[in-house]
């Protein structure tokens, strides 16, 4: 398989953001269950002499709606006849479902299963899930990198369409992940926590005593001692 040096670096990136964003998306998702810890346990604190102060904490933290709304920038409907439609339609299937096939019958486990490098096997796994359930989810992007990654023949002319945009949209989704509240907290030292967290909360308008803070850490710090302690994650939303 032939490739422009241009192609490889878009394939290369692809490859460093899909797996930098997995080493994110643990770092968001385990400083958002400990932070849940806390906001959980300060809710208590909170002053009830501030009219609907609880009640606008509960829905902030713990309500139904997403905190944030993926808007497209341009909501201008754009027409495009019914016949174009079906043929694009029609090619993307076809490139995709045949690079599904040669990567699946590749990567199935009853084929990879008996692999000396266990390192090797995971990968496989791995390529394999992603294939089946990308695939299945109409997200070709991966396809491209993966079939690319054992070598198998890819289309060159979907790079552009497909990696290229996405490579932007992964860089964009790390910066955004890495600027949020529940990743950065993974990072803060245990003596900061205290200071970190007032701010947080004073910024979006609670009123209480700083000495609540400083409970809520105390009482954070005891539930943790205890041996299988889990949050219950009742947030539905993310905490930015």
């Amino acid at each position: 398989m032939s490739l422009s040096a241009e192609n490889k670096i878009f394939l290369l990136r692809y490859k460093l953001y899909y797996e930098e964003i997995e080493i994110v998306n643990s770092e968001f998702e385990k400083g958002q269950a400990d932070l849940l810890i806390y906001i959980t346990n300060f809710r208590e604190n909170l002053s009830k002499e501030v009219e609907d102060q609880r009640k606008n904490f509960n829905e902030h933290f713990f309500g139904d709606r997403d905190i944030e709304e993926n808007l497209d920038s341009q909501n201008t409907p754009v027409l495009i006849p019914k016949e174009e439609i079906e043929k694009e339609k029609q090619v993307v299937i076809k490139w995709a479902k045949t690079l599904y096939k040669k990567i699946v019958l590749a990567t199935h486990p009853d084929k990879t299963m008996h692999l000396n490098l266990p390192s090797l096997v995971k990968k496989f796994n791995k390529y394999y899930e992603t294939t089946i359930s990308d695939y299945s989810a109409g997200q070709y992007d991966s396809l491209l990198f993966i079939g690319y990654e054992l070598g198998i023949e890819i289309p060159t002319e979907k790079i552009s369409e497909l990696i290229v945009p996405k490579n932007k949209k992964l860089s964009q989704e790390i910066e955004n992940k890495k600027k949020s509240i529940a990743y950065q907290w993974q990072k803060i030292p245990a003596k900061d926590k205290n200071e970190v967290l007032e701010k947080y909360l004073k910024s979006m308008g609670y009123i209480f005593n700083k000495k609540d803070i400083e409970a809520t850490i105390e009482r954070v710090k005891r539930i943790k001692r205890k041996a299988g302690t889990r949050p219950v994650n009742y947030m539905k939303k993310r905490i930015k």
